[in-house]
């Protein structure tokens, strides 16, 4: 998906809506802390903005909430928003190179057995495939993470040791997940990379990369 930075999603400009999505996708997040997300200068009331993001289809009730706890979650609509780029088409051949570097990042990370999480399967879906089709909008890339390490304290630990300063617990113990997003994505703002299994709205796509410790 691309948009516009002059768009506006949810009553907020499509920069600012973005952010927000890419904070709370991929796990069920707390009301109130989605609140405190939106409690920007920019952001006149965040209740109202929750609740557009509902109303567009961006975010959804679940079954957690029950009147004390409200509990919200991204919706594939919400989760290809979060994915969405402002940046340029790139040319096909770019792209393959873009497909070829990930598989090599994604060996490089797997042989660093300290990683808590490792890749544990890459595939990519979406205009791609289609040879087609070039230039394309970016690489879509569906990433399965395999956990070496479910302990959460072992986990905080990890974070600390990388010398980070985060802003919050979840932050802090969401860290490893973003490391292995960060280090696949390599700032291209060409990659897309959904953790959402994307047999629930397709059935093209082809593994590139797979854990060869994973039968």
């Amino acid at each position: 998906m691309r948009i516009a930075k002059t768009d506006l999603i949810a009553g907020l400009p499509a920069p600012a809506a973005r952010q927000f999505l890419r904070r709370v996708k991929n796990e069920d997040f707390e009301e109130e802390w989605a609140l405190s997300l939106l409690d920007t200068p920019d952001i006149d009331k965040p209740s109202t903005a929750l609740g557009l993001f509902q109303a567009q289809g961006y975010i959804e009730r679940t079954g957690a909430s029950d009147g004390r706890y409200l509990w919200w979650r991204t919706t594939i609509l919400g989760n290809a928003l979060a994915m969405a780029s402002f940046g340029r088409p790139i040319s096909r051949k770019t792209a393959e190179r873009l497909v070829a570097a990930i598989q090599e990042r994604a060996r490089t990370y797997n042989s660093d057995l300290t990683k808590p999480y490792y890749v544990q399967r890459l595939r990519i879906f979406g205009s791609y495939l289609d040879k087609t089709i070039d230039p394309l909008g970016d690489v879509d890339v569906e990433l399965i993470i395999g956990q070496r390490v479910t302990d959460p304290e072992a986990l905080l630990r990890y974070a600390a040791e990388s010398g980070r300063t985060f802003p919050s617990f979840m932050d802090q113990l969401m860290w490893p997940q973003k490391e292995i997003l960060q280090t696949l994505r390599n700032r291209s703002t060409a990659i897309n990379i959904t953790l959402e299994d994307i047999e629930l709205f397709t059935d093209q796509f082809t593994t590139v990369y797979e854990d060869a410790t994973i039968s």
